[in-house]
């Protein structure tokens, strides 16, 4: 085997582009770890060789992931001496560990290719008890340990690593890959002109409180609001009961949907938790799909995310805590014209700037080298 990407969940529609990648250069595998709680992708790229590995684990905490993750790891090297890879792909610092562990064994060892589009939240954020302290300090040891022995890190934030990853893992290895959409999944975009206005969130839900004040903000000021995805499925439904206002349209297929779910908004909503510091340095993929259909993207103070929508014009940046700031928005975006529509035509003036085949060229040469070095 070529490249065999090894991942904690099923392929989400970023992993999905690196693979589309992956595939036009060798044989490419794929282990995932379903972990039988959420489930909000569906397999793409059925082409290639794909095996689930059945874990039951917890979703929200790692501390309560270990044994599940132990256990998902001694059946993934088991998968992984049967494919022997030239290359691995992975994310996350529990997957970097097993795949460590299994090119540790080996005596042609693999290149590892290692992303970080999220970092692990016991390492980026302050933790209070003194068994997660220590959880922290060894995670941070053990992933500059680690680091030191892979080909290439691939950040969809610079700051991701100019606040951490530049500590530890020289600039030679880096490669910076945004967020962007694969644009033809948007050649059926068509814009929304008329009924009420709707302020979207599509995408993995999280972040309940700023979800309820989305909620609550839209019931004042009279807008709709439209959820696509999965993930607080539950909480969503309970605090949007009786509201028709809200639509919770649950689950969808990206290549299929995401074109006419933008088409169905006036702006996109991306406010998350700021307790978070992962929050503070990461760039969605919302960012440069509200881009890319024009429509203006509200976003968290006091975030990396924040200062590229205000310096490009793209949307506003509201408290992640503050209703009432939040309202203002909306009815301003609502009922003034001048004021939407100036975001939009910010959108436009930059649109040309997401362009994902720029990125994915450097990424088709990482794996062509690696490659062809190894035969």
């Amino acid at each position: 085997m070529d490249i065999v990407f090894v991942i904690s969940h099923v392929p989400n529609p970023r992993m999905n582009k690196r693979i589309e990648v992956a595939k036009t250069l060798g044989k490419t595998g794929l282990i995932y770890w379903d972990r039988e709680t959420v489930s909000i992708w569906d397999i793409l790229h059925t082409d290639i060789k794909n095996i689930k590995i059945n874990v039951k684990a917890n979703y929200t905490s790692p501390l309560k992931r270990i044994t599940p993750t132990i256990i998902f790891g001694y059946k993934a090297i088991k998968q992984l001496n049967k494919l022997k890879p030239s290359c691995i792909y992975t994310a996350n610092i529990d997957m970097l560990i097993i795949v460590s562990l299994y090119s540790l064994l080996k005596k042609n060892k693999p290149e590892i290719i290692y992303e970080s589009a999220d970092l692990n939240s016991l390492i980026a954020d302050e933790q209070k008890s003194v068994i997660k302290r220590l959880f922290k300090k060894m995670l941070i040891y053990i992933e500059k340990q680690l680091c030191k022995k892979i080909n290439t890190l691939v950040v969809t934030s610079r700051k991701f690593y100019e606040d951490y990853y530049s500590n530890f893992v020289s600039k030679e290895k880096l490669l910076f890959i945004p967020n962007m959409p694969d644009l033809r999944a948007f050649s059926n975009f068509s814009r929304k002109k008329k009924g009420v206005f709707t302020i979207g969130f599509i995408g993995a839900i999280r972040y309940k409180d700023q979800m309820k004040m989305l909620i609550d903000a839209a019931e004042k000021t009279e807008v709709n609001v439209l959820f696509a995805g999965e993930g607080l499925d539950s909480e969503i439904e309970k605090i949007s009961q009786n509201k028709s206002f809200v639509e919770y349209s649950g689950k969808y297929n990206y290549n299929r949907d995401i074109s006419y779910l933008y088409g169905q908004v006036d702006a996109i909503y991306s406010v998350y938790d700021l307790d978070k510091n992962n929050v503070k340095m990461a760039l969605p993929n919302k960012l440069y799909e509200a881009i890319h259909c024009s429509l203006p993207i509200i976003v968290s103070k006091g975030t990396y995310l924040a200062e590229i929508v205000e310096s490009k014009r793209v949307g506003v940046a509201v408290s992640h805590n503050e209703s009432a700031e939040l309202e203002r928005v909306l009815n301003k975006l609502n009922n003034d014209k001048s004021y939407y529509f100036s975001f939009v035509e910010s959108c436009e003036k930059v649109k040309d700037e997401i362009d994902l085949n720029i990125y994915n060229i450097e990424l088709f040469n990482r794996f062509d080298t690696i490659l062809s070095n190894k035969n």
